[in-house]
């Protein structure tokens, strides 16, 4: 064997155990805080654009379930579909996404979840936020370039939860075998001045255990 061949040998099996130790510390670039994070804007954007206009009944009837229900399982998702399947839609949409969040089976969040995505009437930052989740909670289920394809709309410049969305297209391309593609998404992380801060370091590290040079403004 070659001396060059070896040195790259060693360097890209240096590079895979990097990423490994990133991908076990922070879970595949921390999707269950990234959903949470998303999960909690929604909630809170929500509850902001409709009990401001709306409080009557229904908004008291939300707050009481969500303070009555069990923190997870069965019957706090049951409670909380129930609430949608009568309430105006954008109580709806926040209370289903509610039930995603804290439903343990997978097939009842992903339904409540689309449920949210594919309705007309829903809010469309939070029709959004349930195309984020359900497409965290398919990554390790689904075709990854399936999974990343759905997540590239939501990736786009401006777009409200982008930084989050490229994480996932980032962990999905990377799992796709797509790794030119996963680095180009890093760095529009690593490039983005509105990024979080932690994002923006958590993309840099899995650029450098990926062998990819950071970009010229992430250095200063």
């Amino acid at each position: 064997m070659k001396s060059d061949e070896f040195i790259r040998e060693v360097d890209e099996e240096l590079q895979r155990e990097k990423l490994a130790e990133l991908a076990k510390r922070y879970g595949w670039i921390a999707v269950t805080a990234a959903v949470g994070l998303v999960l909690a804007t929604a909630a809170w954007v929500g509850w902001q654009r409709w009990d401001e206009h709306r409080r009557n009944a229904e908004a008291e009837r939300f707050a009481s379930v969500e303070g009555l229900v069990a923190p997870a399982g069965p019957e706090t998702v049951s409670a909380l579909l129930d609430f949608a399947r009568e309430a105006s839609p954008g109580f709806a949409a926040l209370a289903r996404l509610r039930a995603a969040g804290r439903a343990e089976d997978e097939r009842a969040a992903l339904e409540a979840l689309d449920a949210v995505a594919a309705d007309p009437k829903a809010d469309p930052l939070l029709k959004d936020a349930a195309r984020l989740m359900a497409a965290a909670r398919r990554l390790d289920r689904d075709d990854p370039a399936t999974v990343a394809r759905s997540l590239e709309p939501l990736a786009g410049d401006g777009g409200p939860w982008r930084h989050v969305a490229r994480q996932l297209l980032a962990a999905a391309q990377l799992k796709a075998g797509a790794r030119e593609d996963a680095i180009a998404s890093l760095r529009r992380i690593v490039e983005d001045a509105e990024a979080p801060a932690t994002l923006r370091n958590r993309a840099a590290e899995l650029l450098d255990a990926l062998g990819a040079p950071l970009p010229a403004r992430s250095t200063s």
